[in-house]
C-alpha cells in the first residue's frame, strides 16, 4: 500500500472526529454552522461508501458526482448565510441554480459520463466556490466577525488543490504523484483547522465551580 494512502485514512479519521464534534455541538449552533455540519456529516457518508466499495473491489467512480454536487450545494448554502451583502447572496442563488441546470442538461445529454470522473462537473462545482472563498477574505478583512475563518482558509487551500489534481490527467507521472501528494497533506490541514474552528468558537467552555471558603469569624 502506498504512503499517500496512510494520509488519506488519517484525513478520513480526523473527518468522522470532526463530525462527531459538530454533530455534538449541533443544537447550540447557528444556521450556518448547522449547515456545515449538515455537509460534514454528508462528505463522511460519502466516504465511507466510497471506501466500502474500493475494499470489495466494486466500481465507485460515480459517488464522485455527489460528493462534488452535494459540496457545492451545501456550501453555497453556507457562503449564502455567512456573506452578509445581499447582491452576493443574490448571486450565489443565481450560480447554484445555473449550475444544476448546466449539470442536469449534461448529464442527459452524456447519460455515460455518469461512471465516469468529470472535469466539466468538478470545474463548475468548485471554480465558484473558490470566488466565494475570495468574497468571504474581502468581507473577513472589512469586519470584525472572524468566525468561519480557519474553516474557509482550509477549503480554499484544498479544494484549489483538489481542482487541479483531477483537471491534471495528462501530466507526468510524478508530477501527478507530487499533486497527490500535496491534495493529502492539505486535506489534513483541511480537517485540522475545522478542528480548530469549533475549538475556537463551538466548544462548551468548563464552568468553573465556585470555591468554597470557611468563614472563622463565626
Amino acid at each position: 500500500m502506498p504512503p499517500v494512502r496512510y494520509l488519506i485514512y488519517f484525513g478520513h479519521a480526523l473527518l468522522l472526529i470532526n463530525a462527531l464534534l459538530y454533530i455534538k455541538s449541533y443544537r447550540k449552533n447557528s444556521v450556518a454552522f448547522n449547515i456545515f455540519t449538515f455537509y460534514l456529516s454528508f462528505i463522511l457518508i460519502i466516504q465511507l461508501i466510497t471506501s466500502y466499495k474500493g475494499y470489495f473491489k466494486e466500481n465507485n467512480i460515480y459517488l464522485s458526482h455527489y460528493y462534488f454536487i452535494g459540496q457545492f450545494v451545501l456550501l453555497s448554502l453556507l457562503f449564502k448565510k455567512i456573506l452578509k451583502k445581499r447582491v452576493l447572496q443574490k448571486v450565489i442563488t443565481i450560480i447554484l441554480i445555473f449550475t444544476l441546470i448546466a449539470l442536469s442538461v449534461f448529464y442527459i445529454i452524456y447519460p455515460s459520463s455518469y461512471y465516469q470522473f468529470n472535469i466539466f462537473e468538478i470545474l463548475l462545482t468548485s471554480i465558484p466556490l473558490i470566488l466565494f472563498c475570495f468574497l468571504f477574505f474581502i468581507q473577513t478583512i472589512d469586519g470584525s466577525d472572524k468566525k468561519f475563518i480557519y474553516i474557509i482558509s482550509g477549503f480554499f487551500l484544498y479544494v484549489l488543490c483538489s481542482t487541479l489534481l483531477f483537471s491534471a490527467g495528462n501530466l507526468e507521472k510524478d508530477t501527478r504523484n507530487i499533486i497527490w501528494w500535496t491534495n493529502s497533506i492539505l486535506y489534513l490541514v483541511y480537517q485540522l483547522l475545522i478542528f480548530v474552528e469549533w475549538y475556537k468558537h463551538l466548544k462548551k467552555p468548563i464552568k468553573k465551580l465556585p470555591v468554597k471558603t470557611i468563614d472563622y469569624k463565626q
